[in-house]
């Protein structure tokens, strides 16, 4: 019969004298909460084998019975959490000691041979000693354990919470500092603090204000995220392996149709796919033990949390504070997803192989974004740094590339500026007012001009630092504003209307909307959001032009400038009022972030990240933080 997992864990309490890992006699015991025991560097070796494959580890299973054990420390750093797990001592007690005789006649240079072991003293005793112990007030209920016996003692889950400082029961909380003390912390390191409550009416008050249940709650919540990713993780290894089959399939299908010399190429093609999908695989599956690890940890948290009537005081109040710092930690550490697209070109150019010497290398297009949004009701504008030489009315638009460099428009000197970490390197001088500049594909750039009552837009070489090409798209006094891109078309906001062409150039429809509309904006749906300065309105409409959503407010006025985030929601720019208004996929308000004088808003991809604009001040760059 197969042994249950309550009896597992019965025997990890019985206490033995040989490592499970090593086989030898204890080093150096520590247990973990299962109560198996191991030496320090069996478990810190284990810890840290277990542990390097993963992204910011946050536990590991136990060697033997596979309970998950939260880290005791973050973040990551698994080779300190070794040191922070607990001693055994009684099995270090039994490793070191002779137990043939009595140690408290030892002390007196008598040889008597013990029966007895006391297991709050750790010591032997011989039968007179053992009743002298009984016969001591202090030492009378000890728990005496006879010899023979000794290999059976149970390890007992310690209920008293101890002083971090002083090493006696902890008594208090203080508020301020959130943290559990005893009679003297409160006497000195906390008699100035406003608040300091007994740790039985902290316990009964985390209970009964229902705090312990929201922040169970925000664990559940966490964890249903991170089996959401984990989900997408595994589905994204299923596409995969179905993709690689697919491209395998066609270039092997091409293959037979042509001559014998081809079949060493093919061979190469494969490999590299293999390779390339091994790859992905492996750090799709480190990301999918990553998440493992991480909902593992929200489930032991979750049952510490909902065990309230079994815990004492201390303990619940001591987990909750720990628990709580712990979640916030992880929260708040950047955690992302990878999306991974896998594409070959095999068959197209095994039709012309003879022609070729080689056939080129699969292409991997991987993508990593957060893995859960933030509550924008709630976050806050974090400033990262302001841009040099960025300030005033003649900078109208601004983009980051790839690498996380950024690219500003400066209208009235002809100018984009680049700058590095924060650090202007270089001046782009064009031959035409810039408008709006997007990244398309690096090294490139897409720059609305515009100049002589005509409106153009730019393709740019960053590497080779020129301009590629130049498209003229509208004549007659009419301008050329901001861009806008997706996967397939782009966009440019023309004042009445909005221009859509493919990325040949080719115009596929001109979109009327309100006059004064100077930005577009392009969300995943290939919904197209605009705002006009004239009717101080944002709209949204499908890919046809068909208006579907809109939303204008009393504290928004003249919306000059517009974004989608990663997450679809639309962060719109008051020039008149001041202030960014952050919208949902469906227009309706969020939120109002009073900013002085923005000019407009760009994102950074996959990202919360943004550049605003200023007539006044400099160009700055902001990232939107949960609080």
């Amino acid at each position: 019969m197969a042994t249950s997992k309550e009896e597992t864990l019965d025997s990890a309490k019985i206490v033995k004298n040989v490592c499970p890992i090593c086989f030898e006699s204890f080093k150096t015991p520590r247990y973990l909460p299962c109560f198996h025991t191991f030496c320090h560097n069996c478990l810190s070796s284990y810890i840290l084998s277990t542990c390097k494959s993963k992204e910011n580890p946050v536990g590991f299973p136990c060697p033997l019975c596979r309970q998950f054990v939260p880290a005791p420390s973050f973040l990551g750093e698994p080779d300190k959490w070794t040191e922070l797990i607990p001693i055994n001592t009684i099995v270090q007690a039994m490793c070191e000691q002779n137990d043939q005789f009595c140690d408290e006649c030892r002390r007196e240079n008598e040889k008597e041979v013990a029966t007895d072991w006391c297991k709050s003293c750790l010591e032997s005793l011989c039968r007179t000693c053992v009743k002298s112990h009984k016969r001591n007030a202090a030492s009378r209920n000890h728990e005496l354990i006879t010899v023979s016996n000794k290999g059976t003692i149970p390890i007992e889950n310690e209920s008293r919470v101890l002083c971090k400082d002083h090493s006696v029961a902890v008594n208090y909380m203080c508020v301020d500092h959130e943290e559990i003390c005893c009679a003297e912390c409160v006497c000195t390191k906390h008699r100035k603090c406003n608040q300091v409550d007994e740790i039985e009416k902290t316990a009964e008050n985390l209970i009964q204000s229902r705090t312990l249940e929201k922040l169970g709650q925000d664990i559940l919540q966490h964890n249903d995220v991170l089996t959401q990713a984990k989900t997408e993780g595994e589905a994204t290894m299923k596409y995969i392996d179905e993709t690689s089959d697919r491209i395998l399939e066609e270039s092997s299908d091409m293959r037979n149709k042509l001559v014998r010399h081809i079949n060493a190429l093919i061979e190469v093609h494969h490999n590299n796919l293999a390779q390339k999908v091994k790859e992905q695989k492996g750090r799709l599956a480190t990301f999918v033990d990553t998440v493992s690890d991480r909902q593992l940890l929200m489930a032991q948290y979750s049952k510490t949390l909902s065990d309230t009537e079994k815990t004492s005081p201390p303990v619940l109040v001591q987990n909750y504070l720990k628990i709580k710092r712990q979640f916030k930690n992880i929260t708040e550490l950047g955690f992302y997803k990878p999306s991974v697209k896998l594409h070959s070109d095999a068959s197209g150019q095994l039709s012309t192989i003879l022609d070729k010497c080689q056939i080129d290398d699969v292409k991997v297009e991987v993508k990593s974004t957060p893995i859960w949004d933030i509550d924008l009701t709630r976050a806050n504008m974090k400033l990262v740094c302001e841009l040099p030489e960025s300030g005033g009315s003649n900078v109208t638009a601004g983009c980051f590339l790839k690498n996380g460099d950024i690219v500003i428009a400066d209208n009235n000197s002809r100018q984009c500026l680049y700058y590095s970490n924060g650090k202007l390197v270089r001046r782009i001088q064009l031959s035409r007012n810039p408008w709006d500049v997007i990244c398309r594909k690096p090294p490139g750039l897409m720059i609305s001009t515009n100049a002589n009552n005509k409106g153009h837009i730019e393709q740019f070489d960053l590497q080779e630092l020129k301009t590629i090409s130049t498209q003229c798209i509208t004549e007659n006094k009419c301008t050329v504003y901001h861009l806008a891109i997706s996967s397939e078309f782009m966009y440019a906001a023309c004042s009445d209307f909005i221009m859509k062409f493919n990325h040949e150039g080719n115009t596929v429809k001109n979109i009327s909307v309100d006059t004064r509309t100077y930005s577009v904006a392009v969300n995943k749906q290939e919904e197209i959001i605009s705002s006009s300065s004239y009717t101080h309105k944002v709209t949204v409409m499908n890919q046809f032009g068909a208006k579907l959503h809109s939303y204008s407010h009393g504290k928004l006025r003249y919306p000059f400038s517009l974004d989608v985030s990663f997450s679809g929601h639309i962060f719109v720019i008051g020039l008149g009022s001041n202030n960014i208004h952050v919208l949902t996929p469906t227009a309706e308000l969020l939120r109002i972030f009073d900013v002085v004088s923005p000019r407009f808003l760009r994102f950074k991809e996959d990202s919360y990240m943004c550049i605003v604009g200023s007539t006044k001040d400099a160009t700055k760059v902001y990232e939107f933080v949960p609080t």
